[in-house]
């Protein structure tokens, strides 16, 4: 489950550049290999890491990248995975250094390795985009200004806007790094009166002229390992998220990457099962265990301990079923809930008019059907305090309570 060694998924053959180094040239290799982050290496063998967003915040193009570099926070070759990219959340980095035992640089990795790898990820095959998305993302007309775009990324502190039609319908996207690149640092400038004889300020411009399209899109029913995919193969950060072509949501890389730091959160948390698991459901049943836990710990915050029983009884005609209870342990309170199935009748086979014996309706489905009724019963719980003591219900509340 994302265990192997970050080394595995990392670039080994890193590109590094000097303090002195230009910071047009420094731009220009990063273009050319499609770098977001630079390596740079000083006399001492010092390591430091400079960004494409902030050279292109650069006051002038004739500075060094010595004075935007920054010393970063490196991870250790053996560190797994998932542990790599907890660490990457907790700096706010895009990358880091990869050091071995003496410190001395052995490879770097990226959100984009850890997209990679994430588009193979079982445990992410087996959930939705729309479980991670953030929904009701900001939106931007084709025919506001560029300049708007900008206000609107800063005002919700988004870096990227979906851009949408008159009917609604996404058809592009634009990123602050779009800006960046195309409005102040173009290659080729964009004058006054480029287009159709228009005598418009750069920043007034359609953002139309500036959006990635077509637009790369998933729908809600796609896994994140299918958007993590996407993104991987198409070098983007962010993916609409569709249903019927309508607009529900967006995914990003570092929504991504939030979710598995969530994963170890969950992993991290005791689980005891009293009573068998059914043997041939068992390697299902543990992943839905693990999978319906991480939601619970992303609902409640913190769990101190789960146990769930597991109890095989007989109906009266002698069928096996299920009763499985889930106990859950928050700082504030003891969830519990139960399941069983509903008990089904047993059918008589015959073969040629004799009778061959009695099978049971029920399929071993069963044990896993109860096992997520008892898992969701809990989260369904979860959900109903944590959306009864949200701040936004609380206000509402006081407010009825005013008005009586």
């Amino acid at each position: 489950m994302l265990d192997e060694a970050v080394m595995e998924i990392a670039t080994k053959e890193v590109v590094t550049v000097t303090p002195d180094t230009p910071i047009t040239k420094a731009i220009g290799i990063m273009e050319e290999n499609h770098f977001h982050n630079l390596v740079v290496v000083d006399e001492r063998g010092e390591l430091y890491l400079v960004t494409m967003h902030d050279l292109l915040l650069a006051s002038s193009v004739h500075e060094h990248v010595g004075e935007l570099m920054f010393k970063p926070h490196c991870i250790h070759k053996d560190t797994p995975v998932m542990d790599a990219v907890c660490e990457l959340i907790e700096s706010g980095q895009r990358a880091a250094p990869i050091v071995d035992d003496k410190g001395k640089l052995v490879g770097i990795v990226t959100d984009y390795d850890i997209m990679k790898r994430a588009a193979t990820s079982k445990i992410l095959k087996d959930v939705e985009a729309s479980k991670i998305m953030t929904r009701n993302p900001i939106t931007i007309h084709e025919d506001e200004s560029i300049g708007k775009a900008r206000s609107l990324m800063r005002k919700h502190n988004v870096g990227r806007l979906i851009v949408v039609d008159d009917e609604e319908n996404p058809i592009g996207i634009v990123t602050e790094d779009d800006i960046l690149k195309k409005i102040f640092k173009p290659k080729r400038r964009m004058t006054v009166g480029e287009y159709s004889g228009e005598k418009t300020p750069r920043m007034e411009q359609p953002v139309k002229s500036i959006m990635s399209s077509p637009l790369i899109t998933a729908d809600v029913k796609d896994s994140v390992a299918d958007v993590a995919k996407l993104m991987q193969e198409y070098d983007i950060r962010g993916v609409p998220i569709v249903k019927n072509k309508i607009l529900r949501g967006i995914v990003t890389r570092l929504d991504i990457m939030k979710y598995i730091a969530d994963l170890k959160k969950g992993a991290m948390i005791e689980v005891e099962i009293h009573g068998a698991l059914d043997e041939d459901m068992r390697i299902l049943a543990e992943r839905i265990i693990a999978t319906e836990v991480r939601k619970m710990v992303k609902h409640a915050g913190r769990i101190h301990w789960i146990k769930i029983t597991i109890k095989r009884e007989h109906d009266k005609g002698g069928t096996p079923y299920y009763h499985i209870t889930v106990y859950v342990k928050t700082p504030n309170k003891l969830y519990v809930g139960d399941a069983s199935p509903k008990l089904s009748k047993t059918k008589r086979l015959e073969a040629e008019g004799e009778d061959v014996g009695y099978i049971s309706e029920k399929q071993r489905w069963d044990f896993i059907e109860v096992l997520k009724n008892a898992l969701i019963s809990v989260e369904k719980q979860i959900d109903a305090d944590r959306e009864r003591y949200h701040p936004r219900t609380l206000g509402k509340k006081l407010r009825e309570e005013e008005i009586e």
